[in-house]
């Protein structure tokens, strides 16, 4: 969820307090208010009380000595329970770790959330060059990687579209794409030949592959990629 996002759901206060979990990263652990509120352009009186809540009821915690704010251990509770229910994301590492010998670049495992984006369920840093800091949890564009491209192609068009609509395709390097058309017309090939490419569209020295999985009924419900240094 983005700052522009969360004004159009049901309960904004609600949409707010999520959209403050969201801004812990591995890039950003800690947080002060102003600073946080400065971030996601926020009133910093409600993020004080948003940010409050969080940590009387444990998903965020202050170092007393910088009066700053990172992820609580409440947050692990909804994290195993994911896990418990789900156990797509630790087979998925294992067969990652099976493989990791054979290829020495980094694997992923990803699928769709709401509101157009892809987010990692599981990731192994291989043995080789590449050195990109993602972890499960963490989100992924649609238009510009191969996991993402192969999520979007196994929507219907109905999906696209609205993604079309609502989503701006924000050029990440030269060969990003940022035109409707040649994105629909990946999603066309990606459709038919079962595969999706990223040839230096999200990072610029960094290419990767990636295929649907199905689930039983035959539906795809995640994608993997492999990702390799684009020499």
């Amino acid at each position: 969820m983005d700052t522009k996002s969360y004004r159009d759901q049901p309960n904004q206060t609600l949409a707010k307090g999520l959209l403050i979990l969201e801004a812990f990263t591995p890039e950003h652990p800690e947080w002060g208010i102003r600073e946080l509120a400065r971030e996601l352009r926020l009133n910093p009186t409600t993020v004080y009380r948003l940010v409050s809540t969080l940590h009387n009821v444990g998903y965020l915690e202050q170092d007393p000595s910088t009066r700053r704010y990172s992820l609580g251990p409440r947050v692990m509770k909804l994290a195993g329970l994911y896990a418990h229910h789900n156990p797509l994301p630790a087979v998925a590492r294992k067969v990652f770790e099976s493989y990791a010998d054979r290829f020495e670049y980094n694997f992923y495992l990803g699928t769709l959330t709401t509101r157009f984006e892809g987010v990692y369920l599981a990731v192994l840093d291989g043995r080789g060059p590449i050195k990109i800091v993602v972890e499960p949890g963490g989100s992924t564009g649609l238009h510009s990687t191969a996991l993402g491209k192969i999520l979007l192609a196994h929507q219907d068009d109905e999906y696209v579209e609205e993604f079309l609509r609502n989503r701006q395709l924000e050029s990440y390097t030269p060969r990003t794409i940022t035109s409707p058309t040649e994105l629909r017309r990946q999603i066309r090939l990606i459709r038919q030949e079962g595969v999706a490419i990223n040839d230096g569209e999200h990072l610029d020295d960094v290419g990767a592959i990636a295929v649907p999985v199905y689930n039983a009924s035959g539906k795809v419900t995640a994608g993997v990629s492999l990702a390799y240094p684009r020499h």
